[in-house]
């Protein structure tokens, strides 16, 4: 049509034609949405003990098998604290039978003691009247021998105990992690077209198959160990007053310089870890760009453009820790 032509006054155009009862929005992609391939960025979660919550929910129809896992854990660590104190008690008789046998034999252990003490010797004379020993004889074997044996007892049931946990729970967090799948599939079938179309697929492949997986990570090792380490800490804690409370309040001075060195690392490596998922997303979508339009960068002859495009995409991905993971431009 010309510049000189003009368009009739009673023409309609061709969205005014299709009528008042059809109407599409054009999606405008916002933040959350990413950029061309994908990248979303980097944030702390805002609703993390909503999502907890959700979390726990799918973990609710396995709550016998979670009391099972935790009453396990507690056994192989009380007991993993425990054996420690009677090999202590081991220690000692080799200890007593080596200082008995260079007492001379013939008198009492509290003869021996109160000559001590009349020579001035009262450091040395409280040690030996904390010790089980008798003047003359050696280390009493049996003793020993039975110690080793209830302490070796211990250390193989409590593994016993923590292999049981660790395969109750992956029974249980799988199942957990199939329901999560088929959640997550029914709410891609019942998603439109039009999420598909303005999203890329790698990035959806992504969150679909790496967030389940880190969710499954979470609940086989983070769970086991979260509950291992906080009641072994509590137990040592425990066995560290009943042994000496003052060696006790001196090595608890260390915990909050601990605490405040993992603050430190902990507030890195979450930076850090949520720039690497984000470069994840990028390079899968790159990835199934490339491979999905293979025949047409061959055809139009844009194998130059496209190659550096996707070895410069795998660049941050190679380099996650190294605290500069951002993409190059």
């Amino acid at each position: 049509m010309s510049q000189n032509q003009k368009v009739p006054e009673n023409s309609t155009t061709p969205a005014e034609a299709t009528g008042d009862d059809f109407h599409e929005e054009e999606f405008v992609p916002g933040e959350a949405d990413g950029g061309m391939f994908g990248a979303i960025p980097a944030k702390k979660a805002q609703h993390f003990w909503p999502s907890a919550k959700r979390l726990m929910g799918l973990l609710k129809p396995e709550s016998a098998g979670i009391v099972l896992v935790l009453a396990m854990v507690t056994v192989a660590v009380v007991l993993n604290v425990i054996a420690p104190r009677i090999l202590g008690q081991a220690m000692d008789v080799i200890f007593g039978g080596v200082v008995g046998k260079q007492l001379p034999a013939g008198a009492t252990k509290d003869q021996f003691i109160a000559g001590l003490r009349s020579q001035g010797q009262d450091n040395f004379a409280d040690m030996l009247a904390r010790m089980d020993l008798v003047p003359g004889t050696g280390i009493d074997f049996q003793k020993l021998a039975f110690l080793i044996s209830v302490v070796l007892v211990m250390y193989f049931v409590a593994n016993i105990f923590l292999w049981l946990q660790g395969y109750v729970l992956n029974v249980l967090v799988m199942r957990v992690v199939r329901t999560l799948r088929d959640n997550t599939e029914k709410k891609l079938n019942k998603l439109p077209l039009n999420y598909f179309d303005t999203r890329q697929r790698g990035d959806i492949l992504s969150r679909v198959t790496n967030d389940v997986d880190n969710i499954q990570q979470a609940l086989q090792q983070a769970f086991a160990q979260l509950v291992n380490s906080a009641l072994t800490v509590l137990g040592i804690v425990i066995m560290m007053f009943i042994v000496s409370w003052q060696l006790a309040l001196i090595a608890l001075i260390a915990l909050p310089l601990s605490g405040v060195a993992a603050g430190i690392i902990g507030a890195r490596s979450q930076k850090l870890f949520a720039s690497q998922w984000k470069n994840t997303g990028e390079l899968n979508g790159q990835i199934e760009e490339s491979f999905s339009g293979h025949d047409l960068v061959r055809v139009f002859g844009r194998d130059a453009t496209c190659w550096p495009a996707l070895t410069s995409g795998t660049r941050p991905c190679t380099r996650p820790a190294s605290g500069r993971s951002s993409c190059p431009a």
